[in-house]
C-alpha cells in the first residue's frame, strides 16, 4: 500500500474484483485503450492478470482509492512490457471521467515512480494514443521525454521515456 495526501494506492484484491472489472467495461474509463471496452470475461481476466503481476514482481498497476470516500476511482502503476525486443516497465493509468483533471494521476504517479526507481529501474516508458493530449501533458509534467510515434497494440501511439 502506498499513500499520498489524498489517495491510497493498493494492489488489486479479490474483494475489489466486481468494482474494478466493471471499470474495464466502462466506455469513458476505457477511452484511449488499445482494447476498448472489455467484455465481462475479458475484464475479469485482466483483473487477475494485474493481480498476478503484483504477486510475481511486487509492483503492478494499483487501484486508486480516494482517502475521503474510500471509493475506487481508477488505477495507476507499472507492468513489465517488451518493446523492440527489450524488457522494460510501462506506466499506465486510467481514471473515472468525473475524477479527471484533479491531479490524482500526477499525485499517484510521482509516488509510484519513486517506488519503481527504488527497485533499481533506471528508466520507465509510457505510451499514449496520438490524440490524447491530456495524457501527453501529464507525462511531460512527470518528467517523461517524448521519444517517437509508432503503431503499437493496434493504434497510433506516442512513446515517452523517463530516465531516473
Amino acid at each position: 500500500m502506498i499513500e499520498t495526501e489524498r489517495l491510497i494506492l493498493k494492489p488489486f484484491m479479490e474483494k475489489d474484483l466486481l468494482e474494478i472489472s466493471a471499470l474495464f467495461q466502462d466506455e469513458d474509463f476505457m477511452a484511449f485503450s488499445p482494447n476498448g471496452v472489455l467484455t465481462t470475461e475479458s475484464a475479469i481476466g485482466r483483473f487477475w492478470e494485474i493481480e498476478k503481476h503484483y504477486k510475481e514482481y511486487g509492483y503492478a498497476k494499483m487501484a486508486i482509492f480516494l482517502k475521503a470516500t474510500q471509493q475506487i476511482i481508477g488505477y495507476c502503476g507499472f507492468e513489465k512490457c517488451v518493446l523492440n525486443g527489450n524488457q522494460t516497465v510501462e506506466l499506465g493509468f486510467r481514471l473515472l471521467k468525473q475524477e479527471r483533471r484533479k491531479g490524482y494521476i500526477k499525485e499517484a504517479a510521482i509516488k509510484l515512480c519513486e517506488d519503481i526507481q527504488a527497485r533499481g529501474f533506471q528508466s520507465v516508458i509510457a505510451f499514449s494514443e496520438l490524440n490524447n493530449a491530456a495524457a501527453h501533458q501529464l507525462l511531460f509534467k512527470l518528467g517523461f521525454i517524448q521519444r517517437h510515434a509508432s503503431h503499437f497494440f493496434n493504434m497510433q501511439v506516442i512513446f515517452f521515456e523517463k530516465i531516473f
